[in-house]
């Protein structure tokens, strides 16, 4: 078959078409494709940057409220004993030697022992629901028992905590004086302003000569006196409104916190 100049022409004009639709698919089409996605991926992208952003725009807050908080941390680790006077002995004879001297008391030995770890318990009340079982048929709503918890939540909440470990260590202090003197050694203990517990006091003498004036039909001296008074009953012995004193107490101690890098 013979073409004519114009069916020639035609067919190029055909084939120029079908090249550039083939062009359009082979090549354009997949650009336009991807674009598609990358914008996809620009707007996933842009959500992040704004999320970083703003995570970044907290720093500043953030880096304030650590080191508030450790701030406070350390201002309320002041009423604990230096780690490193812990079991210094000359560091608690000073601080048991001016406690002693306010209340007039005689310190006859202050003895130290091993630092150690020890766990720090919650106080709190455990006690066993005794009337769990005749509420339950009466709570029909859960309203009751609802109640119940409310009321008790501390105690759960107490009991569900870690326990606290902290550096403890035992004192034995012997101290001399009158009934007043021992008395206003262990208020200065109590009003002391480091972290400390007195764990047990034992007596020489209770009664403060009291029981030995008695037995030997005399007026005991005041125990209430600031001052020691001895009373002669012959023999070279005497009664005394003074009496010896054994204070166990325990100080506690903790690590000051370093400050934290937030740079």
């Amino acid at each position: 078959m013979k073409l004519t100049y114009r069916d020639k022409i035609i067919a190029a004009i055909i084939l120029a078409i079908a090249i550039l639709a083939l062009g359009f698919f082979a090549l354009i089409r997949p650009v336009i494709n991807n674009k598609k996605e990358n914008e996809d991926k620009l707007v996933v992208l842009e959500k992040e940057k704004a999320k970083i952003e703003a995570e970044i725009a907290e720093i500043p807050g953030l880096k304030k409220d650590i080191l508030s908080t450790h701030e406070s941390t350390n201002e309320l680790t002041k009423i604990f004993v230096p780690v490193e006077n812990v079991e210094n002995p000359v560091v608690v004879d000073k601080y048991m030697q001016d406690l002693a001297v306010k209340s007039k008391v005689k310190l006859q030995s202050v003895k130290v022992d091993s630092a150690s770890v020890k766990e720090i318990k919650y106080y709190y009340f455990d006690q066993d629901d005794k009337y769990k079982d005749a509420r339950k048929g009466a709570d029909v709503n859960g309203n009751l028992q609802a109640i119940e918890d409310t009321i008790h939540a501390d105690r759960v909440a107490l009991k569900d905590r870690p326990v606290t470990k902290i550096l403890q260590t035992d004192y034995a202090v012997t101290a001399y004086g009158t009934k007043k003197n021992i008395w206003d050694y262990l208020e200065a203990i109590k009003q002391f302003d480091k972290s400390i517990t007195v764990k047990s006091v034992k007596l020489g003498d209770y009664s403060f000569g009291k029981n030995d004036a008695k037995k030997a039909n005399v007026e005991a001296p005041d125990p209430m006196d600031e001052e020691e008074r001895k009373i002669d009953i012959g023999g070279d012995k005497t009664i005394s409104n003074a009496t010896p004193a054994q204070i166990i107490i325990t100080l506690y101690s903790v690590y000051e916190m370093d400050t934290p890098n937030v740079d």
